[in-house]
Formats: structure tokens, sequence, C-alpha cells
């Protein structure tokens, strides 16, 4: 067998193996997601928690889109997810990263202004 050939080999089998952890995971990850994101800011503040927004750029989206919430709320939910397992630490520290994107699991996101990767200004709302 040539060098190559074991590599794809491997590689696939590391694929397999990554595949077949996820679907086991998610009949008992998926009902707790679910349970943890009961409202629609919920979901909205989930999705955001990409690693590279902070609590307060969060918190500055959700609220352009007319609901209401606060950076400490958004930190309030990623300790608890955190503890739940439904996030995973950031690279930058006080920063959390969702685990998996809501829609690739069959869950609704409630729509955000499409400039939401930067920093919306204080005050100002944006539309889609």
């Amino acid at each position: 067998m040539s060098e190559k050939t074991g590599v794809q080999s491997l590689s696939e089998k590391i694929d397999e193996l990554i595949f077949w952890t996820k679907f086991s995971a998610m009949t008992t990850f998926v009902p707790l997601l679910t349970n943890a994101l009961r409202t629609e800011i919920d979901k909205l503040i989930y999705e955001l928690s990409d690693g590279k927004r902070s609590s307060r750029e969060i918190a500055q989206i959700v609220c352009s889109t007319g609901r209401k919430t606060t950076h400490v709320t958004v930190g309030n939910m990623w300790e608890k997810w955190t503890l739940l397992n439904l996030v995973i630490p950031a690279t930058r520290k006080g920063r959390v990263k969702k685990v998996v994107s809501l829609e690739s699991i069959g869950i609704s996101v409630p729509k955000y202004p499409s400039n939401a990767p930067n920093e919306v200004p204080d005050g100002e709302i944006t539309h889609e």
C-alpha cells in the first residue's frame, strides 16, 4: 500500500469516526439544546455566539432587532450554557462559541441584521 493511499484511508476513517460520534450524540444533545433555548432571544444569542463577538456586541445586535436584552444577560446565558456543554470556550478569553449551528439541526433562527459580524454602534438600528 502506498503512503498516499494510507493517508487517504486514515483520513476517511477519521471522517467516519467524527460522523458517527456526532450522530450518536445528537439524540441527547438536540433535546438538551431545544430545552435550553426556549425563546427567540435565547436562539438568537446562541446563534450569534461565534467566539468572536463580545456579550456587548451580541446584546446590541439583539436589541437592533427590536428585542430587549443586556450584555449581562448574554454573559449569564453563556455561563449556564457552558455548564450544560452547549457552548465551548473561544480562543478570546471571556467569549464562547456555539457547538453547532441551529439551522444545521433543524431549529429556525430569528432574523438579525446582515451586518451582524461587526459591532452595531450605540443607538443605531440596522435593517436587513
